[in-house]
């Protein structure tokens, strides 16, 4: 490596000269160019003594780097097609981040742009496309990450039916025994339906059958000499609510012998059905339990 130095005048330099650090000094400014090995010896350069302009001439549209996955003395990096240049930055191209670059549950919740609260994410344009910010509809509430609505869907426990001759034919429901849900801001529930339960096969009907109780009377007949008449009575049902957080639910069935007839020929109270060809059916009494489904609101518009 040729060492090249500008000597002050009035310095002197010999072939014995040793150029350490006081000798040059003396010589002024020496300005030295590496351009090979140094025969004999070696050269260290100092911490931020090259500049990148002095540097050897790079491709454009790369980096500098090692992507061997050893140790390696660097060399140019050709960026790949996702990232853009310019003379002092370098970016990720728009659209270059797509799918198929991004992990599975990669992306949190904290990541997706904020959300007008009481908000559900969907979409209902009509047409396949971007996410969108639902309103929550009338009768609805979302708070405390919980959709509701404000009306309660509520079905009852399963009761027998009082066999004939008991002295009270009422089914009855409590709230104040937790059989029925509390009252909700002092509104009474409103009915559904209130039905019979098959719970053992009975006729043409199987366990888990039901009947709406308007589709059965409670029928007696009563015959006196040539004179035969039916009366058929309704299965009765109410609401009763003596304080704001008891409600009774009550249903009724007729008594052995409505109207308390005793004249010979009298039947006993039934439950009767019309089957599909118009047949008076008799049931059970024993193979039918009482249920009902009522709904809770706040206010009935």
């Amino acid at each position: 490596m040729p060492l090249f130095v500008t000597v002050t005048p009035g310095t002197t330099v010999s072939a014995s000269t040793t150029l350490d650090a006081a000798t040059l000094n003396l010589l002024g400014t020496p300005s030295v160019d590496v351009t090979g090995t140094v025969d004999g010896g070696s050269i260290t350069l100092g911490p931020q003594s090259v500049q990148l302009t002095s540097l050897y001439a790079q491709a454009d549209q790369t980096i500098v780097g090692n992507g061997l996955g050893s140790s390696a003395s660097p060399v140019a990096l050709v960026a790949s097609t996702d990232f853009a240049f310019t003379p002092t930055t370098i970016a990720i191209k728009a659209a270059a981040v797509t799918t198929a670059k991004i992990a599975n549950s990669n992306v949190t919740y904290a990541k997706i742009q904020d959300v007008v609260d009481a908000r559900l994410l969907g979409r209902s344009a009509g047409s396949t496309g971007v996410v969108q910010e639902l309103t929550v509809g009338a009768g609805l509430t979302l708070s405390g990450g919980a959709l509701t609505n404000q009306i309660l869907r509520y079905t009852t426990s399963l009761k027998n039916i009082p066999v004939g001759n008991a002295a009270s034919q009422m089914v009855e429901w409590l709230t104040s025994l937790t059989e029925l849900p509390a009252v909700v801001s002092s509104t009474l529930p409103q009915f559904v339906r209130v039905v019979l339960r098959c719970n053992t096969n009975d006729a043409a009907f199987v366990v888990g059958n039901e009947l709406d109780v308007t589709s059965v009377v409670m029928d007696q007949t009563w015959s006196s000499g040539n004179f035969t008449a039916a009366y058929p009575i309704n299965v009765c049902t109410g609401l009763e609510a003596p304080s704001t957080t008891n409600i009774f639910l009550k249903v009724f069935f007729a008594k052995l012998r409505p109207g308390n007839q005793f004249l010979s020929g009298d039947t006993d109270s039934q439950i009767v059905y019309l089957n599909s060809s118009g047949s008076r059916v008799v049931l059970t009494r024993a193979s039918w339990q009482v249920k009902a489904y009522l709904m809770y609101a706040s206010t009935w518009a």
